[in-house]
């Protein structure tokens, strides 16, 4: 079955009688389900998640499954593997009883938080993101203090904690990290500072100089570099590109196309020197106050790599905005301040070419949320995202170097 066709199945009614089979082992007697959302990771499976109202012991009962393609050996509790058409193997779960996220029932347990973190009866919690199977970050309040919890698979929050004590010896502002009473969940302290994308929303971040990104990122500690490196976006672009057709089949060759420009691009075009690069570098991973950052957030990518690929991110996901919230009106003027300032530390082709690999990477994303919140539905979100893309490289029907 290709990755379209699991999308499809995911989606649709079709997935009922494996819900069915799911909530009959997990939780009680299916009475009703919706699609809460989609998560699609070229090569690697897609995962539904599903809300859900039970009947368990004639009581009513409302709760969450996943369900995903991707195959995940091993057994787990609080889950049960199916086979939904065509012999098509499934894993489903419970939330939160992630198969790969072994503390995230404690994290999203307000009894067990709030003692363990602030001594208080029980926490109150907010889930601000979750990735079936890679990470969960919620925020967790009590006795007058805030943490922000972080659930990551195992053995990987403690590489994260020592990648926020290199950060923050070098003098880079990042998040405290705090003592965590479970192994697998990065537990830090609430940073100052006003989300860039909320200043961005307001005014376009007017006052706030593209010249600080750059700076901030040539200030990163050499010793990032012993850290593993990790491929940036634009180097998987035909695994994205797939992705990306997956939601939008009619426009196959289009993708295609753009897919080998960026690759034409990022090979033609010098990359620069190695460098301490942050990985996944965008408005939404920094707080700032006035023209300052006040806070790095997001360290899971810290390592070498090259600064080009870091502007390119932050300007790939800058010129998204408008796509995800028509009242970004102010992004347009924004995008072409940084993307100035940008081309006059780093080759212009090879930072195009890479923004336009970033922004591809974000299409089918698109569908993940539904409807697109800047109107209409997820395609039409989703083809705005495409033509992001292409608007990076400008006019050209075939691979080639970025025109303009």
């Amino acid at each position: 079955m290709t990755e379209a066709e699991e999308l499809a199945l995911l989606e649709g009614r079709a997935i009922g009688p494996a819900l069915e089979a799911a909530a009959a082992a997990l939780t009680g007697s299916l009475i009703q389900w919706s699609l809460s959302g989609i998560h699609h990771r070229p090569g690697a499976g897609v995962t539904g998640i599903y809300a859900i109202r039970c009947e368990v012991s004639g009581e009513i009962l409302n709760g969450f499954l996943c369900v995903t393609t991707r195959p995940v050996p091993g057994t787990f509790a609080r889950s049960v593997r199916l086979h939904g058409p065509e012999g098509l193997p499934l894993l489903a779960w419970s939330h939160p009883n992630d198969p790969l996220l072994p503390d995230l029932d404690w994290a999203c347990d307000a009894r067990s938080v709030g003692p363990e973190l602030f001594g208080v009866p029980a926490a109150t919690l907010t889930t601000f993101g979750y990735r079936p199977m890679r990470r969960a970050v919620l925020r967790a309040e009590g006795a007058g203090e805030t943490r922000f919890l972080k659930v990551l698979p195992r053995g990987r929050a403690a590489a994260l904690y020592e990648r926020h004590r290199l950060l923050l010896d070098a003098g880079i502002p990042v998040p405290q990290p705090a003592e965590s009473p479970r192994r697998d969940v990065l537990v830090t302290r609430q940073a100052s500072g006003t989300p860039l994308a909320q200043r961005l929303l307001e005014d376009g971040a007017t006052g706030f100089e593209p010249e600080v990104v750059v700076d901030l990122l040539e200030r990163l500690p050499r010793a990032v570099c012993d850290l593993p490196a990790r491929r940036p976006w634009s180097a998987g672009v035909h695994r994205y590109a797939g992705a990306a057709t997956a939601v939008l089949p009619d426009q196959s060759e289009r993708i295609k196309t753009l897919a080998s420009r960026v690759e034409y691009g990022t090979r033609a075009a010098p990359a620069g020197p190695v460098v301490p690069t942050h990985g996944d570098f965008y408005e939404g991973n920094l707080l700032v106050d006035g023209g300052s950052i006040t806070a790095v957030l997001d360290l899971d990518g810290l390592g070498p790599g090259h600064l080009i690929d870091d502007l390119a991110c932050f300007l790939a996901h800058l010129a998204m905005l408008p796509c995800v919230d028509e009242r970004y009106t102010a992004v347009p003027a924004a995008l072409a301040r940084f993307q100035r300032v940008f081309e006059e530390r780093v080759d212009p082709t090879a930072l195009r070419a890479r923004a336009a690999g970033v922004s591809l990477t974000l299409v089918a994303g698109a569908r993940n949320s539904g409807r697109n919140q800047a109107g209409g539905g997820w395609r039409e979100g989703a083809l705005q995202r495409l033509l992001v893309a292409e608007n990076f490289l400008g006019p050209g029907r075939g691979p080639g170097p970025a025109a303009g």
